[in-house]
C-alpha cells in the first residue's frame, strides 16, 4: 500500500469511526430533500475542485442524528474538511453548521459557503469556488 493509499485509508476510517458514512469511491450525489439546481452546481465545483487539488472527496456524507455535509474532502494526509453549499445562510444557520459539523467532529475545518453568490458563467463560478477555498 502506497503513501497516498494509507492516507486516503485512514482518513475514510477516522470519518467512519466517528459515524459518518463515507463511500469507498470519489462520488457526487443527489440530496434526498429538495436540491436547486444552482446548489447542485455550486457543490459539484467544489467537489471537483477539491478532487483536483488531490483530495478524495465524497457529497451529501451523513451521520445519523447529525446531518449530512454537502461535500467531504479527506487524504493527503490532513484532516478531513467539510463545505457545505448553502442558500443565503443566516449567522444562525451558519453557527449551526459549524456546531453540528466542526466541534467534537473529525472535521478540521467547516466552510459554507453562499450559493446567491455564485457566478452564473461556469468559468467565473469555478474561480469563485476556488477563492472559497
Amino acid at each position: 500500500m502506497n503513501k497516498r493509499t494509507r492516507d486516503e485509508y485512514g482518513g475514510r476510517k477516522d470519518l467512519q469511526d466517528a459515524g459518518w458514512r463515507v463511500q469507498q469511491q470519489d462520488a457526487i450525489a443527489f440530496n434526498e430533500g429538495s436540491e436547486s439546481t444552482q446548489h447542485l452546481i455550486a457543490k459539484t465545483l467544489v467537489a471537483n475542485e477539491l478532487r483536483d487539488r488531490g483530495y478524495r472527496i465524497d457529497t451529501e456524507v451523513e451521520k445519523e442524528g447529525v446531518g449530512e455535509i454537502d461535500v467531504v474532502a479527506y487524504g493527503k494526509g490532513e484532516p478531513p474538511f467539510a463545505v457545505e453549499v448553502e442558500t443565503n445562510p443566516t449567522e444562525d444557520v451558519v453557527s449551526d453548521k459549524l456546531h453540528r459539523y466542526y466541534e467534537g467532529e473529525p472535521y478540521c475545518e467547516c466552510y459554507v459557503l453562499d450559493v446567491d453568490e455564485l457566478p452564473d458563467s461556469i468559468t467565473a463560478a469555478q474561480e469563485w469556488v476556488e477563492a472559497q477555498l
